[in-house]
């Protein structure tokens, strides 16, 4: 490309799960400082053409694609945002034509006369605020203004690939029936569990936890668990701390190893947030989500479940799973989300 062109979206919608590095190098004179490294605290990169009103998302495919044998690869283009300039994103607005034939000032109903009834959408009555389709290798998500009478910004991503069988060795333990059978136990019964062979928690105090706090042990770079200890609210445990909680962690967030075993409801990191719901089985009580990430709270029968996830990855990211009623209050007290 011509460099003293300025390049449109549709340039890098061709470019969809292609390595960032087959793209011209002149093109991004156009981009606000940019950084074609990934950073460190995170396995996903940005570049911002904010006076072209788009920007783009970058990460390494092993990731994206939960597949070992990428690894080493350069990383892909796997999502671009488009934007109406509103002024929350800082971009101006897209001033080109949009693809699949959608405008700025479409309304939610003229959308859906467009591309049909969408897979996904947040929250789970109207006014929705989030709205997404697939469209064969890609996916396209809207986010409407708050009457659903335009969109506010357009996001195209690349549908991930299903997992492969790694060749790597299986992280299985602690799964969810090792963590279910040692809820309120104190640190010397965790010790004695097979389920959590070589996690350390030397580091839980004796001394009991106060101020409802709560003590973690971060196993992520081994075992892709954090776990958590409480002070027990049981008066044959008074002063005593107990396991309480667990938090598993998507591979490569956070530095995770990741998490084979299995998981509460027989949730996967590869699930897209409507399946993690239909897979539970009922909506959530409460729960939030934007154009990058959202979560759900159930509270179910036997234990507290958060699930986090990724809009931009269409991947559960994080599973949060407590004992009642070792929790924060606030995790199911809001945001309420409505039910049909």
């Amino acid at each position: 490309m011509n460099s003293k062109n300025p390049p449109d979206v549709d340039l890098f919608i061709s470019h969809l799960g292609k390595s960032l590095g087959s793209i011209d190098r002149s093109v991004f004179i156009y981009a606000r400082q940019p950084d074609f490294t990934l950073p460190e605290h995170s396995p996903i990169g940005g570049i911002f053409f904010i006076k072209l009103g788009f920007s783009i998302t970058f990460c390494p495919p092993e990731f994206y694609h939960m597949d070992d044998a990428l690894a080493g690869q350069e990383p892909i283009v796997t999502n671009i945002q488009i934007y109406s300039g509103d002024e929350e994103y800082g971009h101006v607005r897209y001033g080109k034509s949009l693809p699949f034939s959608l405008s700025f000032d479409d309304s939610r109903q003229s959308l859906n006369k467009k591309l049909g009834a969408p897979i996904w959408q947040f929250p789970f009555v109207p006014p929705f605020k989030l709205e997404r389709w697939n469209l064969g290798d890609k996916w396209l998500l809207v986010e409407y203004s708050s009457d659903m009478s335009t969109i506010r910004m357009i996001q195209i991503g690349l549908v991930p690939k299903k997992p492969k069988l790694s060749i790597l060795p299986k992280i299985v333990q602690p799964d969810v029936q090792a963590l279910l059978s040692t809820f309120g136990k104190e640190p010397k019964a965790i010790l004695a569990h097979p389920g959590y062979a070589g996690i350390d928690i030397s580091g839980v105090p004796n001394a009991s936890i106060h101020d409802g706090r709560s003590h973690e042990i971060d196993a992520l770079e081994t075992h892709g668990v954090e776990l958590y200890f409480r002070a027990s609210k049981n008066q044959h445990q008074a002063g005593k701390n107990i396991l309480s909680g667990a938090r598993y962690i998507r591979k490569g967030v956070s530095w995770s190893a990741g998490f084979d075993g299995h998981l509460p409801q027989g949730l996967r990191f590869e699930d897209t947030p409507e399946v993690a719901v239909r897979k539970i089985g009922s909506l959530p009580i409460t729960g939030k989500a934007d154009v990058l990430t959202g979560y759900f709270v159930w509270k179910l029968p036997e234990y507290l479940l958060q699930v986090g996830f990724s809009v931009m990855e269409q991947r559960v990211n994080r599973i949060f799973i407590a004992a009642h009623p070792y929790y924060a209050q606030s995790l199911i007290e809001a945001p309420l989300v409505v039910q049909p």
